[in-house]
This record gives C-alpha cells, sequence and structure tokens, in this order.
C-alpha cells in the first residue's frame, strides 16, 4: 500500500490514552491540519459487526504503519497533545484548590487567634463593671484600644434582639420573666462577635422558661 493511498483513508485508528490504559479508537486523519480526529463508531447494530470492523481497521492501521513511518509519528504525536492537554487542565485545577485552600486556611488562622482576644475583651468589660479599687481610666483606654484591632480585621459586636436565634445565640440558662415570652432573651451574659457576616463567637444568653 502506497503512501498516498494510506492518507486517503476516510478512517484509520490511532492510540490513544484513556483512563491510564493503552487503547485504540475510531479516527479521521485530515491532511490539511496533520491531525487525526477521534470520533466514536456506534453505527453497528451487533457486537460481532463492531468486532470485525475493528479486526479491519487495525489491518488498516498495521499496514499503513508499515508502509509509512510518519504516519505512526503523527498518530502519536496526536496522542501525547491530547494527554498533555488533560494534565495541563488538571494541574490549572489543581492550582485553583491549592489557592482556595491557602485562602480558607488563613482565614482560619486568623479566626482563631481573634477568637483568643475576645476573652481579652471579656476580662476588660468585667473589670470596668467594677467600682472600687480599679482604674477605669487606663482599663477603658486599653479596652477601646483593642476594640479598634477588632474592628480592622472586620469584628463587630453583635446586635442582639428579644428573639432567640441559635445559629446566633447560646442560651445557658432559663429564668422565670414577667415581661418577656417563653423563649424570649432576657439577659445578654457574654456579648458574641460577628466577622463580617460569619459569627465569630455566640452570645451567651439567658432565656425566659
Amino acid at each position: 500500500m502506497s503512501v498516498s493511498i494510506a492518507l486517503n483513508f476516510e478512517k484509520v485508528f490511532c492510540s490513544c490514552f484513556f483512563s491510564g490504559t493503552l487503547r485504540f479508537v475510531n479516527a479521521e486523519f485530515i491532511p490539511e491540519k496533520g491531525i487525526f480526529m477521534n470520533y466514536d463508531n456506534d453505527n453497528f447494530d451487533t457486537e460481532s459487526e463492531k468486532q470485525e470492523q475493528s479486526a479491519q481497521d487495525q489491518e488498516t492501521l498495521n499496514e499503513a504503519f508499515e508502509h509509512d513511518p510518519a504516519l505512526k509519528c503523527l498518530a502519536e504525536l496526536s496522542m501525547w497533545q491530547d494527554q498533555c492537554k488533560r494534565i495541563s487542565a488538571e494541574f490549572e485545577n489543581f492550582k485553583r484548590r491549592v489557592d482556595r485552600d491557602k485562602i480558607r486556611w488563613s482565614e482560619i488562622a486568623k479566626e482563631s487567634i481573634l477568637l483568643e482576644l475576645l476573652s481579652f475583651c471579656d476580662t476588660f468589660e468585667t473589670a470596668l463593671q467594677q467600682k472600687d479599687g480599679v482604674d477605669h481610666a487606663g482599663i477603658e483606654m486599653v479596652y477601646q484600644s483593642l476594640m479598634k484591632l477588632l474592628a480592622k480585621h472586620d469584628v463587630t459586636v453583635m446586635q442582639t434582639t428579644k428573639k432567640f436565634d441559635p445559629e446566633f445565640h447560646e442560651a445557658v440558662m432559663q429564668v422565670p420573666s414577667k415581661d418577656h415570652k417563653s423563649g424570649e432573651i432576657v439577659n445578654v451574659l457574654t456579648k458574641g462577635f460577628m466577622i463580617k457576616d460569619r459569627v465569630l463567637r455566640p452570645a451567651k444568653v439567658c432565656v425566659a422558661d
């Protein structure tokens, strides 16, 4: 078989990788582009017809490769180009996942540190409530500096209403109250804090029984 006859075949088989294994798939050689265009051949009614056609195409492929090594090189080139494209796409997806993970882990570390700082806020607020033997001016100055630091990192005090919401509040006790309906918030024991639109720390509250 001559090279020209081999190149004029409408159907040849080229090898390509699929799911990590080497197999043959139906392909059409495009002389103008110098490539093989893969396609699935589902035009057979029975499995035996598919096997018969596959054997014929395999024989055609072997004969074409025997007479024209360049044709085999083109098939292998098409195979490796396709493999490189898939690997490149997978690598880009991997880089995007790594970038997202970096951002998320950075946020987790930041929130962990900010959460620790909130305990100092509680301590300062408790100290400011003391009436005797306390330098309120000094404590207030440090407390306000700490609150400004938290605000720079988008941390704000949670605004609490009478309505109890388990997403924002943690009920630590129930108390009788004539002025509140059952389940309403009677008192805030520990302030809650938000970081942007997420809960950094839920507010600890008393609810009416």
